[in-house]
This record gives structure tokens, sequence and C-alpha cells, in this order.
């Protein structure tokens, strides 16, 4: 697996993993674009590619040499060195089998050891379990709970925020 800056042409990429209903179903986002259109797909990564405040990437994965989901660190805070990390896997037949932690891993370690970040958080919704497992194996603890945090099949649900600071990393 290696990571990859995310490109423009790109787009097609992301258009198709968040406009797939299994990819979107548990990131209880607060806000998904469902269905934009191609155009407005690709001035949503021109967006990114060009915000200083952004540093998104491709997951590649080596062996079969397919791009299978983006990750990034989006809101970078230079003067308090944080930032929220945000990641998908968009290819279903990737889910479990350890391609996100590898990923939040070698992002983790370009957080800190290249940008000098000091903190790294995220928000996961609570019955996303093979998020949560993941960030919690790759050293994120939970810093709270953000209580009926979003509508889901039915029921408002909790969400997650978590975090890692540079000290903690590879405990």
């Amino acid at each position: 697996m290696e990571l990859r800056p995310l490109q423009s042409s790109d787009a097609w990429l992301l258009h198709r993993w968040f406009n797939d209903q299994r990819v979107l179903e548990d990131l209880g986002a607060e806000r998904i674009d469902f269905c934009v259109s191609m155009d407005s797909e690709h001035k949503i990564v021109e967006r990114i590619i060009s915000d200083s405040d952004k540093r998104f990437f491709i997951i590649h994965d080596l062996v079969g040499g397919k791009d299978i989901g983006e990750i990034g660190l989006d809101k970078i805070d230079r003067r308090n060195a944080n930032a929220e990390l945000q990641v998908i896997i968009g290819e279903v037949e990737y889910w479990g089998k350890g391609y996100g932690q590898d990923a939040v891993r070698t992002l983790l370690a370009y957080a800190f050891n290249q940008l000098n970040l000091h903190r790294i958080y995220l928000r996961v919704v609570e019955y996303n379990s093979r998020g949560v497992e993941c960030y919690k194996a790759c050293g994120f603890r939970v810093d709270g709970r953000f209580r009926q945090d979003h509508f889901h099949k039915g029921a408002y649900r909790d969400a997650l925020h978590m975090s890692i600071l540079r000290e903690e990393f590879g405990e």
C-alpha cells in the first residue's frame, strides 16, 4: 500500500465512491453531496488540491495495482499544530483487510514527522465498528461523545471524537 497525492484526474474515483450507498452507510457525515455531477466533483477536487489547509492522498494497493480509497488531513491548523483526519476505503472488497490501518499509520507518520503536527483528531460514528477499531489500533483515544449527533436508520445516533498526540504515535 502507498499513498499518492490526490490529482484532478481522481475526480471520477471520488465520484464513484461517494455515490455508492454501501460506502456512505457508516460515515454518518454531517453533509454528503450524494449524486453530484462529474463537473461538480472536479470542482471539489480542484478546491481540495489548491487549499493549503488540506493534504489529501489516494490509497493505492501495490499488489493489486488498484486505487482503493482516499485519506487526508483537513483543517490543518499550523498555529496549534493539529488537523482532522478523514479516510474512506471506497472499494468494498478491500474492507476489513488492514488497508485502512496501514493508510492511517502512514498518514500519521507524515503528519507528525513531515508536517510537525502535534495532534490529529477525527469524528467517527459509534456504529462504524470497523472504523472505531481501526483508529484504536492506530493509537487514537476517545476524547468524547457527540450525543444524538445525527439521524440514522430511524433514530438519533452518537458520534465519537477521537485523537492521537505525537508522543502517543507508535506506543
